[in-house]
C-alpha cells in the first residue's frame, strides 16, 4: 500500500472494521467547517452528538477545529458496509528506523529506551523515532526528504549529546544554545510499509480516528558509533525562549531485539481467520501493504500465497496484526501446537522424558528436530480444555509412537511397519501444564521393542 494524500485513496476491502467494504464519501475543508460551531453541525447532520466535548478528561469541538485548521488532522465521512454513515477523524504518524549507512547494512538501528521531561521527570519509551505528520506533508513520497530530514534534525534528534546526559541534583536542564549545529544530515530514506489503523477517539467521544502509520528507514551521517542521547527543544514561546522538552535515550540494537521490544508493548489490532479473504489474490492484496518480500514466496522450499490462503480457510492457522502508534506493524501467523512430556510409569524412569533428537522421511531424508513429541492443534477444537487435549495425545501416541524399533533402524526400499510389532504404548495419565505442554505418561513404553 503506497503512502497517499489527505484523502483516504486505499482499496476498501483491506481496512479495519467497521469500514471494511466502505466508501469514502467526502474530504471536508475549512470551506466546509470555517469554525468550530460550523463542525459542531456538521457533525451532528452526520450523526455524531458533540455535546458531551468537553466533559471530564475529553477535548471540546474548538480543540479538533485547530486540528483540523493548523493541517494536523483532516476529517472524512465515510459510508459504511451497512449504509451507516461515519464521520472520521485522520492522522498521519512517521515511525522512523534511523540508523548510519554502514549499520544499515548490517540491520542496526537507533532505538529509544527512555525520555527525560525538562522538569526531571523519566519515562520509558522502548521505541522508534516517532513523528506526526500535517495535512500539508500529504503525499508522503513526494515529500519524504523533507518530512524524514525535519524529523531527525529539528524535532527529536535536534541536538547530540553523550549518553551520561541527564537531569539530576545539581545537573540543571541544558539551555537551548543557538548558535549550535545539528551534525546530522538524513542522505537516504527507504519507504517500508503503509497500514491503516481505527479506533474510537478517547478525546473525542464517538469519533472514529483514522490512524495512517508509516515506516520509513532514514540513513544519516553524524551519528556516533556509540549510545548517544539528544535533547529536544520546544518551538520559540512569543519571548523567543526554547524550554527543553525531552532527553531522549537511543542505544544501537540489531532489528530483531528492537522487535522484540516494540511487541511487548503492543496490542493486538485485528485478527484474520477462515472467510476473511475470498480467495488467495485477495489474501495477497491485504499482504502487500506489509514489508514481506513476498515475491520469495512460493520458490524453492518457501510457501506460496496459496499454500497460506487453504491453511487459514482450513483453521490450520490465523493471521494476528499486532502494533502501536509508535512502532511498526508486526503480523503473525499463528498456529496453536501441543507438545507432550512423555514420560514413563516405571519409577526408575521418573523426571526423564522422550526427545525426538532426528527424523528420517519415506524417502531418506534425515533432519535434526530436537524437540519433544508434538502436533499441530486446528482453531476448529478453540477453545481448548483437558479433554480435548488428552484426545489428541491419544492420536499422537497412535500416529508416532505405535511402534517402536531400535536407534540403527533405517528406511529402506523394502521397509514396512510388519518389520516392527506394536510397541504396546498406553496412556496412563494426561496432566495440563500450560497453555502449549502437557504430561502424558505412558505405560508399557519398551515392552515390544526390537
Amino acid at each position: 500500500m503506497r503512502p497517499h494524500g489527505g484523502s483516504s485513496i486505499v482499496a476498501a476491502s483491506n481496512l479495519p472494521a467497521p469500514l471494511t467494504n466502505g466508501e469514502l464519501l467526502q474530504v471536508a475543508s475549512l470551506s466546509d467547517v470555517p469554525d468550530s460551531e460550523a463542525l459542531a453541525a456538521w457533525l451532528s447532520e452526520r450523526g455524531l452528538d458533540t455535546s458531551d466535548w468537553g466533559k471530564e478528561n475529553t477535548k471540546d469541538v474548538s480543540k479538533y477545529w485547530k486540528e483540523i485548521k493548523l493541517n494536523e488532522a483532516g476529517l472524512e465521512v465515510w459510508k459504511t458496509a451497512d449504509g451507516t454513515l461515519q464521520p472520521v477523524r485522520t492522522t498521519h504518524v512517521l515511525r522512523a528506523k534511523v540508523t548510519s549507512p554502514d549499520r544499515y547494512q548490517r540491520g542496526i538501528f537507533l532505538f529509544n529506551t527512555w525520555q527525560q521531561y525538562g522538569d526531571g521527570r523519566t519515562r520509558t519509551r522502548n521505541g522508534l523515532l516517532s513523528e506526526k505528520l500535517t495535512i500539508d506533508e500529504m503525499p508522503l513520497e513526494q515529500n519524504l526528504h523533507e518530512v524524514c530530514r525535519r524529523a531527525v534534525t529539528e524535532e527529536e534528534m535536534q541536538r547530540v549529546v553523550e549518553s551520561t546526559m541527564k537531569i539530576g541534583p545539581g545537573r540543571p536542564a541544558p539551555e537551548f544554545d543557538p548558535s549550535y549545529q545539528c551534525p546530522l544530515e538524513v542522505v537516504d530514506e527507504h519507504f517500508v510499509d503503509h497500514i491503516i489503523e481505527l479506533e474510537k477517539s478517547k478525546s473525542y467521544p464517538g469519533l472514529l480516528t483514522m490512524y495512517h502509520l508509516y515506516t520509513v528507514d532514514i540513513i544519516c551521517t553524524g551519528l556516533p558509533l556509540t549510545d548517544l542521547n539528544t535533547l529536544e527543544f520546544e518551538h520559540p514561546d512569543k519571548d523567543g525562549n526554547r524550554k527543553l522538552k525531552y532527553i531522549h535515550a537511543w542505544v544501537w540494537l540489531e532489528w530483531p531485539q528492537i522487535q522484540r521490544y516494540l511487541f511487548e508493548g503492543s496490542v493486538l489490532k485485528e485478527t484474520k481467520g477462515k472467510g476473511s479473504f475470498g480467495d488467495a489474490a485477495a489474501l495477497a492484496m491485504w499482504l502487500s501493504q506489509f514489508d514481506l518480500h513476498m515475491d520469495r514466496w512460493g520458490k524453492g522450499t518457501l510457501k506460496s500465497v496459496e499454500s497460506l490462503f487453504r491453511e487459514i480457510e482450513n483453521e490450520d492457522s490465523q493471521l494476528e496484526l499486532w502494533g502501536r502508534h509508535d512502532g511498526v506493524p508486526m503480523l503473525m501467523r499463528v498456529t496453536h501446537v501441543l507438545q507432550l512430556r512423555v514420560t514413563h510409569s516405571d519409577p526408575s524412569l521418573k523426571g526423564k522424558f522422550l526427545f525426538s533428537s532426528w527424523s528420517e522421511s519415506a524417502t531418506g531424508k534425515k533432519r535434526v528436530t530436537h524437540t519433544l513429541p508434538a502436533m499441530k492443534l486446528t482453531l476448529k477444537d478453540m477453545p481448548y480444555d483437558l479433554e480435548k487435549f488428552t484426545t489428541c495425545a491419544g492420536a499422537l501416541v497412535a500416529d508416532q509412537l505405535s511402534h517402536v524399533v531400535d536407534v540403527h533402524y533405517r528406511f529402506t526400499a523394502d521397509t514396512s511397519l510388519s518389520d516392527s510389532e506394536p510397541s504396546g504404548v498406553q496412556m496412563q495419565e494426561v496432566r495440563s501444564l500450560t497453555e502449549s505442554v502437557s504430561v502424558l505418561r505412558l505405560g508399557s513404553f519398551f515392552s515390544s521393542r526390537r
